[in-house]
């Protein structure tokens, strides 16, 4: 997570600098704020990863694990616009939506019973939740906006 979300400060960082040159086409400022809801999305992810609570005590587990599951459901249903780059663009998001929704499915299933075997057991297990989601959440993401590491500067208009 801590790669990703460096290559998007970068990448940020040089969209900002095209936009201040000023004439920055409607396409960079897209891009820019797909880099910018990114950012925000891996740095939440951090959070929760961060604030796990190392204990046995269902109460403070289950409140930190409903807010990241209302957290995750949002993302799986917010900012579902793009451009249509040509006649597999659905296609491609119906996957990438199928895959995401295994993944949420598969934590939803396996912290409906859970009970930690030890203090820490709790937090690493949302560690690796996490670090599952945003592998299929990013490419659930390059089916409406795809950014690429090898891009250096935005799109031209």
């Amino acid at each position: 997570m801590a790669t990703v979300l460096e290559n998007y400060y970068n990448l940020r960082g040089e969209v900002d600098q095209r936009i201040a040159k000023g004439g920055a086409p409607a396409d960079a400022i897209w891009w820019h704020g797909e880099i910018v809801y990114r950012i925000s999305v891996l740095e939440t992810c951090q959070m929760f990863c961060k604030t796990a609570p190392i204990t046995m005590e269902i109460q403070f587990l289950q409140g930190h694990y409903k807010m990241l599951d209302a957290y995750v459901q949002c993302l799986a249903l917010e900012r579902r616009y793009g451009p249509n780059r040509g006649p597999d663009t659905q296609k491609e998001r119906d996957a990438a939506q199928n895959n995401l929704g295994r993944v949420i499915e598969d934590y939803r299933k396996r912290f409906s019973s859970f009970a930690p075997s030890a203090p820490d057991s709790y937090s690493h297990e949302i560690n690796r939740v996490i670090q599952t989601l945003l592998p299929a959440w990013l490419q659930f993401r390059n089916t409406f906006v795809p950014i690429k590491k090898k891009e250096k500067e935005a799109p031209a208009s």
